[in-house]
């Protein structure tokens, strides 16, 4: 996973690692703008054991299921999928229960739905439901919530960057009541949203959303720091928006681009069929993952084993270590739109 994502992202940068509790029952609840490419960020970017929900409709296929449950991946179902699977969500809440137990991580993103706009949308309670069912079965249990803001400087483009940001611990059991629970969860949800808005840019007028943000990128603002985009967010009546006309680099690099295309032309042909059939462009980057972790480096391995056959073991091993070398070059060198 850690090497497909390094061929993924252009940079990977991972905040306040040290507020994560070595031990005990954890949550981590992040937003969620890049399908399932967030759910793979979080447990590469930390050292805790975590199991991940994960929405029902992704185990339809056999061989699929047993990849994701061999990842600690949770089947959790939700309205959509039917009324009668919802029930199968009380197995899944008591598996979260006995995990939380263990003193082991759950991963949620509590928003319960992927987006592209930059901001965090009502959180749903299945989260707090998972606390309170644990406190009410193991109430001298410390359940600790971690909420992660996963920022993109683009969503959809290659090779983006991300920045990821864990924030402090808050501690749930002083928010649930597991005698007398309040079922609406305000104060729990209210707390973990506000930390998620601090944590990621959130840009709340969602009437104006898509005015702000072209205010935003003519004063070129860095979606990467959550922390300076919301100021600038607050202060945009106060703020000159003229345009930033913005200098075009020469991309020393390059060459080294073209190159690394001519040599993966099949993958990027099959690329190229299947981005316009994504009926989610939410999984763009997801299959764009999928493709980079299998297609790629096994047309690689196949024009390698040619090399071998026409010239002899050492040509074909400077091929694969140049193709190697050409895959990161463009992956880290390359200028991503938004």
């Amino acid at each position: 996973m850690k090497i497909g994502l390094f061929f993924l992202f252009k940079k990977i940068s991972v905040y306040g690692k040290e507020n994560i509790p070595k031990k005990g029952a954890i949550i981590f609840i992040g937003n969620h703008q890049n399908a399932l490419i967030d759910a793979i960020l979080v447990p590469t970017t930390n050292s805790r054991n975590s199991h991940f929900l994960t929405r029902a409709s992704a185990f339809k296929i056999g061989f699929v299921s047993k990849i994701l449950q061999s990842l600690n991946m949770i089947p959790v179902f939700r309205v959509r999928d039917g009324f009668r699977t919802m029930e199968k969500n009380f197995e899944v809440f008591d598996q979260c229960i006995e995990i939380l137990k263990l003193e082991k991580a759950i991963q949620i993103f509590a928003e319960g739905e992927h987006h592209l706009q930059r901001r965090i949308i009502p959180l749903k309670k299945g989260f707090a439901r998972i606390i309170l069912g644990t406190l009410q079965k193991y109430p001298e249990l410390p359940i600790y919530i971690v909420p992660i803001g996963i920022n993109y400087d683009s969503h959809l483009n290659f090779p983006s960057s991300t920045s990821i940001y864990y924030g402090k611990p808050i501690l749930a059991n002083q928010f649930v009541n597991a005698k007398n629970p309040d079922l609406k969860f305000k104060e729990i949800t209210n707390e973990v949203s506000n930390a998620l808005k601090y944590l990621t840019l959130h840009v709340e007028d969602s009437a104006n959303y898509d005015e702000i943000i072209v205010k935003l990128e003519a004063l070129e603002v860095d979606y990467l720091n959550p922390f300076e985009a919301n100021k600038l967010v607050e202060s945009l009546e106060t703020t000159s928006s003229k345009t930033v006309v913005k200098k075009e680099n020469s991309n020393w690099f390059a060459p080294f681009h073209i190159l690394a295309k001519i040599n993966s032309v099949f993958p990027l042909l099959i690329w190229k069929y299947i981005k316009p059939k994504i009926q989610d462009i939410v999984f763009t980057n997801t299959y764009r993952f999928a493709l980079i972790t299998t297609l790629f480096p096994l047309f690689y391995l196949i024009q390698t084993a040619i090399i071998y056959l026409i010239f002899d073991i050492r040509i074909a091993i400077i091929y694969l270590l140049s193709s190697i070398l050409l895959g990161i070059i463009s992956a880290k060198t390359m200028t991503v739109s938004r």
